[in-house]
């Protein structure tokens, strides 16, 4: 475990346990005022599990869950190691980010900070096809908004370099959203058969321990049995709005 991935949490919660339908068990710590704000995201929690599973595959540990505190002055969400932590009310989206982190972030964990976009980028691929796959906006779709690909040219966003995007940008949109168009760039450019492959492998060949920007594009070339440096420079070493690849 890494150790930003640990936590204790003390206080007043709604305990609720369960399984998902292949049996790996669930427990759910909520704050009593947000149980009515979180029931939709917990409800989700064992399809999320499943789903992910036949995607990415085998659940890396031996129980899942959450933990929904009220906890005004933390402002966020992180993926503790089987019961990710929110700091407030847990919406669907979110909820799916950080029990992707199982796989990508907590068992599969970066060589260096500076390979964030395999922790955050992999997550909000695995948000976009979560809700796709419950019948919201296509993957496709997502890639192309204005919070994605559809914006300028000229914005900041795209100033940053996402293999090594520095203290300031560490957890700002640019790993999140460029890592996970990055995946699906990936994805257009490998066909789903090889590219899910490569999540699968990624996961498996690394489960438990800990890798590296360099490790990935050595697997996506390996599994492929293409040159991806063209692909990869100008989507992970590159400032500017990437055009061609």
């Amino acid at each position: 475990m890494a150790t930003y991935l640990a936590t204790i949490t003390i206080g007043n919660f709604v305990v609720t346990e369960s399984t998902t339908p292949s049996g790996i068990p669930v427990y759910v710590a909520t704050d009593p005022r947000q149980v009515a704000g979180s029931a939709a995201a917990v409800a989700q929690i064992p399809k999320m599990i499943d789903f992910f599973s036949s995607t990415f595959g085998p659940y890396p540990f031996a129980s899942t869950g959450a933990i929904i505190d009220r906890a005004p002055d933390v402002g966020y969400a992180l993926e503790t190691q089987t019961k990710p932590i929110f700091s407030s009310a847990a919406s669907v989206g979110t909820m799916a980010h950080e029990l992707a982190h199982q796989w990508y972030g907590d068992s599969v964990s970066p060589r260096r900070w500076s390979d964030i976009w395999l922790n955050e980028g992999f997550a909000t691929y695995a948000q976009w096809m979560y809700t796709e796959y419950n019948g919201g906006a296509s993957v496709s779709q997502t890639f192309n908004s204005s919070s994605n690909y559809g914006r300028a040219a000229s914005s900041p966003f795209w100033q940053i370099v996402l293999a090594d995007p520095g203290p300031e940008d560490m957890f700002s949109s640019i790993p999140y959203n460029r890592g996970a168009m990055t995946l699906h760039a990936l994805r257009g450019k490998l066909g789903d058969d090889t590219f899910f492959r490569v999540l699968h492998e990624w996961a498996a060949g690394h489960r438990h321990g800990h890798a590296a920007t360099a490790d990935f594009i050595a697997l996506a070339e390996r599994e492929s049995g293409q040159n991806l440096d063209a692909f990869f420079d100008v989507w992970l070493f590159q400032k500017g709005k990437p055009t061609t690849w």
